[in-house]
């Protein structure tokens, strides 16, 4: 399973470099042209409007940075890219004794001394099938070998059930545990994929900060398929594009400020 982000405000990198954001909204400029945000390194005399070491941020625009911060941020990017990256099926297993809602065959016991059940969501229920391998993940971590037995609707709940046998695991795991469980599938076509690094995950949605120009936009986009390093992405981004991949945190915060005067993420 993917270890989802959440984003923690003091960044470490901001507090290196002690760059401050002005909470006041400066005057409109002449003609309407819409409000920045100035960052300037501070050196104890309260944050500095412009700097060498500043950053700023404009709605529409995204966040700027100096070649100075870019360099003691250590700012990355990278290409959005077409890959053949396998389709997983993520889902959460509760074990369960023997005496489970749905019968078991005789036959789906063979090499599976324990079972368990989860939902699977509507866009990845026609993906599984009995027979195909299951990678199960205990609360540590260890990795347990598995199989589909049965995928169903349940009833009573409307959803599609996935009844799973997990092999050498007596004494390992105790009925009531939950588990977080994986399919991984085969798929011929390619998809377009960044980093895990660049995802952004916050109360508002799921962001990458893609290169607009000289400065950062903050992009919603929907993911698919992730493993350990790329993550596919459905919708908000074009090959061709790049994305920064280091430090989104720092630029989300330098954002945040500036629009809203701090504030806290999740």
């Amino acid at each position: 399973m993917k270890a989802h982000r959440f984003i923690t405000c003091l960044s470490a990198s901001l507090l290196t470099m002690g760059l401050l954001v002005s909470c006041a909204d400066k005057e409109s400029r002449s003609h309407g042209e819409e409000k920045e945000h100035k960052v300037g390194a501070s050196h104890g005399h309260g944050p500095v409007e412009e700097s060498p070491s500043g950053a700023s941020f404009k709605a529409g625009k995204g966040v700027t940075v100096t070649e100075e911060s870019k360099k003691l941020l250590q700012v990355q990017v990278a290409d959005v890219i077409e890959q053949k990256l396998p389709r997983s099926i993520q889902f959460s297993v509760h074990v369960f004794d023997e005496k489970h809602h749905h019968s078991l065959n005789q036959e789906d016991h063979s090499g599976c001394d324990v079972h368990g059940s989860g939902f699977l969501s509507a866009d990845t229920e026609t993906f599984a099938m009995p027979g195909q391998s299951v990678r199960v993940h205990d609360h540590t971590n260890s990795p347990l070998g598995g199989r589909v037995l049965k995928v169903q609707k349940a009833l009573a709940l409307g959803e599609t059930e996935i009844v799973i046998g997990i092999s050498n695991a007596t004494g390992v795991l105790k009925p009531g545990q939950f588990l977080s469980a994986r399919i991984d599938l085969p798929r011929n076509e390619a998809v377009t994929t960044v980093p895990q690094s660049a995802l952004l995950r916050c109360s508002e949605g799921t962001f990458v900060y893609v290169v607009n120009g000289s400065a950062y936009l903050r992009t919603p986009v929907k993911v698919g398929t992730e493993d350990t390093e790329w993550v596919e992405i459905t919708d908000g981004l074009l090959t061709g594009d790049s994305v920064v991949t280091q430090p989104v945190e720092t630029l989300w915060l330098i954002e945040l400020r500036a629009v809203k005067g701090g504030g806290h993420c999740h």
